[in-house]
C-alpha cells in the first residue's frame, strides 16, 4: 500500500495534467461542444466539482472500522475507470447542466474542491471505512484512488476535446 505522501504525490499529479489541458482553453472553447452527444470541457469540469464535492461530503463524515484491507477495491477501480473504450453513465446528482460556465469561477471552484481533498488526504486516517451509497461501504483510501482514476479519465476526455476544438 502507498504512503499518504505518496499518494498525495498521485493526486495532485492527476490534478494537475487535469488543470493544465482545460487552463488552455479559452473562455469560448471550454463552453464549446466539440461533438454531437459531448460534454462541453465546462460541463466535465463541473462534473468533477460536483463528485469531489460527494466524495468530500463522504470523506469527512461518519467512519467505521474495516476488515478488510483498505486498498481492496482499488484494483477494481482502476479496471473500471482506466478503460477508455466504454463509456461510464454518470449518476444523475453528478451531471453537470447544460449552460456556459465561467471559466475563472469554475477552475478556482474545482482548485478549492481539490485542495480540500489534498488536505484530506493529508489529516485523515485513510484505512478507516466511510459511507458512500453509490459504492456501498468503501474506505476513505479506496475514495481517494476513485478521485484520481476519475479524473484520469475525464483527462483522457478533456484531452480529445481539446485536439477536436483545435483541428475545427
Amino acid at each position: 500500500m502507498k504512503t499518504a505522501t505518496d499518494l498525495l504525490q498521485d493526486f495532485e499529479e492527476a490534478t494537475n495534467e487535469y488543470l493544465e489541458i482545460v487552463s488552455g482553453l479559452s473562455q469560448d472553447e471550454i463552453n464549446t461542444v466539440p461533438y454531437p452527444g459531448s460534454w462541453t470541457a465546462a460541463q466535465v469540469t463541473e462534473h468533477l466539482c460536483k463528485s469531489d464535492k460527494g466524495m468530500l461530503g463522504a470523506l469527512n463524515g461518519p467512519v467505521y472500522p474495516t476488515n478488510r484491507p483498505a486498498d481492496a477495491g482499488v484494483d477494481g477501480l482502476r479496471k473500471t475507470f482506466l478503460d477508455f473504450s466504454t463509456k461510464l453513465p454518470s449518476p444523475d446528482f453528478i451531471i453537470p447542466e447544460d449552460t456556459t460556465y465561467d471559466k475563472d469561477n469554475l477552475m478556482e471552484a474545482f482548485k478549492a474542491g481539490r485542495e480540500q481533498i489534498g488536505n484530506a488526504i493529508k489529516s485523515l486516517d485513510l484505512t478507516t471505512g466511510c459511507q458512500m451509497p453509490i459504492f456501498g461501504e468503501p474506505t476513505r483510501l479506496e475514495l481517494i484512488y476513485f478521485v484520481i482514476f476519475h479524473t484520469q479519465r475525464h483527462t483522457n476526455q478533456v484531452k480529445r476535446i481539446s485536439e477536436k476544438l483545435v483541428s475545427v
